[in-house]
C-alpha cells in the first residue's frame, strides 16, 4: 500500500506558506479528482497520497465505520501513513475509546486533535500512539453521511511537527480536508454498492422481496403478492441475511435501501 513521503524526505515549509501558492488549492484538487477513476483501495490510497502531500500534511489515515457496530468488522480502512499505527490500532481493539472516531460520530466540523479533550487514560494513549506515527498535529475531519445511511467517516490528517495545523494556513487546508473527506466517503460508499451487486450477486427477485420487508409487509402480505409460500419466504430471507451479513431481514432490507438497490 502506497504511503506519502516520510517528512525527511520532503522539504518542509510552514502551512501558511505552503497554502499561500497561487495553485495550492488547484494543485490539490485536481489530485483528489483521481478518486473518480480509482476501481479499488490502492488506488484510492495512491490519490490520498499524493493530494495530503500537495497540502502538505505527513500523514493521513480515512476510516469508513457503521455507526453502533459493536463488532467492529464494519471498519474500513485507506491508510496514507505507517501501518504498524493501525495494526497496534486494532492489537488494542481501541475503537471504542478513540476520542477522535467519537467526536467525528457527533459533529461535523473539521477541528485540530489538540481541540478534543483526551479525558481517560485510554484516550490519551489512543492520542499518544497516533503521535508516534506522523500525528503529533492532527485534523479531525468528519465525513456524516445523508439519507439515513449508518455508515459514517472520518478523515485524520497528520504532521509530525507539533502546532503545524495552527498558523494563517490552516483555514484554507481545512477547506480542502472537508472535501477530501467526502470524496473519501462517497468513493466508499459507491464501492461498498458495488460489492453488494457484484459480489453478492442479488437478483431481481431478492430485491422485490427486499422491497417489500422495506414497505413493513408481514410474511403473510408478501406471499400473497408474491404467490409463495411462508417457508419459502422465510427460508429466500434465510439465504438473503447470510449473502449481506446482517442477523435479520429487516436489516437486510435497510442495507439494501441504504445503498439504493431498492
Amino acid at each position: 500500500m502506497q504511503t506519502p513521503c516520510s517528512p525527511q524526505e520532503r522539504t518542509w515549509s510552514p502551512l501558511a506558506e505552503r497554502a499561500a501558492d497561487p495553485l495550492y488549492s488547484a494543485n490539490a484538487m485536481a489530485a483528489m479528482g483521481g478518486l473518480a477513476t480509482a476501481v479499488d483501495e490502492a488506488q484510492a490510497v495512491t490519490v490520498l497520497s499524493q493530494t495530503v502531500a500537495l497540502m502538505g500534511a505527513d500523514a493521513a489515515a480515512f476510516v469508513s465505520f457503521v455507526r453502533d457496530d459493536a463488532s467492529h468488522e464494519s471498519f474500513r480502512f485507506l491508510l496514507a501513513c505507517d501501518p504498524v499505527w493501525c495494526l497496534e490500532y486494532e492489537q488494542q481493539a481501541w475503537y471504542a475509546t478513540d476520542p477522535w472516531l467519537a467526536y467525528a460520530l457527533t459533529h461535523s466540523e473539521p477541528t485540530r486533535g489538540h481541540e478534543i479533550a483526551a479525558g481517560s487514560a485510554q484516550q490519551q494513549a489512543v492520542v499518544e500512539l497516533a503521535a508516534r506515527y506522523g500525528f503529533r498535529s492532527a485534523l479531525i475531519v468528519p465525513a456524516p453521511s445523508s439519507g439515513g445511511l449508518t455508515r459514517v467517516g472520518v478523515l485524520c490528517l497528520g504532521s509530525d511537527r507539533p502546532g503545524y495545523f495552527d498558523d494563517a494556513g490552516y483555514l484554507l487546508f481545512k477547506l480542502l480536508a472537508r472535501s477530501l473527506a467526502m470524496e473519501l466517503h462517497e468513493w466508499w460508499i459507491a464501492r461498498i454498492k458495488d460489492e453488494l451487486i457484484t459480489h453478492v450477486r442479488l437478483c431481481d427477485e431478492d430485491l422485490v422481496l427486499l422491497a417489500h420487508e422495506r414497505q413493513g409487509h408481514s410474511t403473510k402480505a408478501i406471499c400473497s403478492a408474491l404467490e409463495m409460500t411462508p417457508t419459502a419466504v422465510n427460508s429466500r430471507f434465510q439465504r438473503l441475511n447470510a449473502k449481506l451479513g446482517v442477523p435479520n431481514r429487516k436489516a437486510a432490507a435497510q442495507l439494501a435501501a441504504e445503498y439504493g438497490l431498492i
